[in-house]
């Protein structure tokens, strides 16, 4: 099961419509404003593989996502 914390980097004043399209997706468990090099962190957890890739590209094409940093959970 595709486990994965997703960094978001985002357009200033973005953060809100970006953070609530975000945790509709289906597979996301959780995501949030942060402090430091990236504006948001989100948790995915989607069965199997080909949905989990979904939800990323999803992320990666919503209007004010610059840029993604994928870490996938061993």
């Amino acid at each position: 099961m595709p486990k994965a914390f997703i960094m978001i980097d985002v357009t200033p004043g973005r953060e809100t419509a970006i953070q609530d399209a975000i945790s509709k997706l289906a597979g996301v468990k959780m995501v949030y404003q942060v402090t430091g090099e990236h504006d948001m962190i989100a948790f995915i957890d989607a069965e199997p593989y080909e949905e989990f890739a979904v939800v990323l590209s999803t992320i990666r094409q919503l209007s004010g996502v610059r840029d993604t940093d994928s870490h996938l959970v061993l």
